[in-house]
């Protein structure tokens, strides 16, 4: 299907995120986390044509107390994103790195409660749980920051070999 998955943690939600998956025609046939999660950016960002960053806030989305904070265009946003895609929620301590063709994202849970970190070199973008991970294979990067919990780090290619990164997203 085009997604490869790295992740560190556990989803605790997978059997509800299989269950709404099935109702779309998935089959998790392996039972593991890592398909639940490929099949959720499958079936939100192919199936359901949602922007990488949009499919981000579903899987990851603020808790509602979060959510109630916010400035209205925002707040409605992430409620309906919160009512249509409940089932694809994922709960549980992760860090997780999803590739694809066309670029990688980069996302751990709405509460942080595994680490993430990313970093840039010239066109390099790179995405792990811990610093020294990136510093192995990247001793002096450009730029290094810790992303905030369910915060989406997203490169995307912009040509053969070359990669743009994008860190924050608006809300449309």
């Amino acid at each position: 299907l085009d997604w490869s998955v790295v992740h560190n943690g556990e989803v605790s939600s997978y059997g509800i995120n299989r269950r709404y998956l099935a109702n779309f025609g998935y089959q998790c046939t392996m039972h593991t986390d890592t398909e639940v999660i490929a099949y959720l950016f499958d079936l939100l960002g192919r199936k359901h044509k949602l922007p990488l960053d949009v499919v981000c806030k579903a899987v990851a989305p603020p808790l509602w107390q979060d959510i109630e904070r916010m400035p209205e265009k925002e707040r409605e946003l992430y409620r309906m994103l919160r009512i249509t895609y409940g089932g694809a929620l994922l709960n549980g301590p992760f860090s997780i790195v999803v590739a694809h063709a066309t670029g990688m994202i980069g996302l751990n849970d709405r509460i942080k409660l595994r680490p993430m970190v990313a970093a840039r070199r010239g066109d390099t973008l790179y995405v792990a749980s811990e610093e020294a991970a990136i510093r192995t294979v990247c001793a002096a990067p450009d730029s290094m920051w810790r992303p905030d919990g369910g915060e989406p780090v997203i490169g995307q290619l912009k040509s053969a070999g070359s990669v743009k990164q994008k860190s924050e997203v608006a809300i449309a």
